[in-house]
């Protein structure tokens, strides 16, 4: 604090403009397609078609992963003919005209199956909770979108949220015939351009480092009762100290 200001140039990315589209999918698995454990065969007997289907974010080798993470999103590609944007005139919703460039992006990931046993969690069949399907699949979608997005910006696109909910389907007799699952995707999806900008701060050091040490621990000592011990000693001078109601520095209570 009281620091003394400077001014500073520092380079960060402008955002030009951001919005946020939430994506929906259908994804059909016949048996061939996909597959699970072994220790779940036959799916429809173990699992049956009441299992909960969920959708499992992972890289390209099939880890689960977070939102957050710099290969929650695999690629993304601009798809622009003959290399340039194009500026179109948008109508925004007060009636007012506004020129802004069309950004067409691939944008792609992947994902696993992941069945939770509902009916059976804790039969003693040994029928796992929960199981992800044996191979990775793709997720992808095309979009286009109207932005602020002048030459010399780029896309920065992030996952705010990815789920899946589907069912297994069984045949009559038990016969797996195939896992249906809806994806949803939401993308943010930012327009953005390093620039150099002036600041008045001051620079930052790091702070000392908190180390756990292992040792003695301070001396504690419990709290006295100062009032009432020692306390206070009165002394009677030029009395006997022998008197049979003495009670030897005691307090009396009524």
């Amino acid at each position: 604090m009281g620091e003394h200001l400077e001014s500073l140039c520092i380079r960060v990315p402008k955002v030009y403009d951001w919005v946020k589209r939430e994506v929906t999918q259908n994804r059909s698995f016949i048996p061939g397609q996909i597959d699970f454990p072994d220790s779940i065969d036959p799916i429809c007997a173990t699992y049956g078609p009441t299992a909960e289907v969920q959708a499992v974010l992972t890289d390209e080798e099939g880890n689960p992963i977070d939102l957050s993470d710099d290969d929650a999103i695999n690629s993304v590609i601009e798809i622009a003919p003959f290399g340039k944007r194009r500026t179109r005139k948008i109508v925004l919703p007060d009636g007012e005209f506004v020129k802004l460039q069309e950004v067409r992006l691939s944008i792609s990931g992947f994902y696993r199956v992941k069945l939770t046993n509902v009916t059976n969690f804790c039969n003693t069949t040994g029928v796992p909770p929960c199981v992800l399907s044996d191979d990775t699949y793709t997720w992808s979608t095309v979009q286009t979108f109207y932005l602020c997005a002048p030459e010399g910006t780029y896309p920065v696109v992030h996952l705010d949220n990815f789920d899946g909910i589907g069912n297994v389907l069984c045949s009559d007799d038990d016969e797996f015939e195939g896992v249906d699952l809806e994806l949803f995707i939401c993308l943010s999806v930012q327009m953005e351009r390093d620039v150099k900008i002036e600041v008045e701060g001051s620079y930052c050091y790091p702070r000392p480092e908190i180390l756990d040490k292992l040792g003695c621990g301070p001396v504690y000592n419990p709290p006295t009762c100062d009032d009432i011990f020692p306390g206070r000693h009165h002394h009677h001078h030029g009395h006997d100290h022998d008197h049979d109601d003495d009670h030897g520095g005691e307090y009396e209570f009524e």
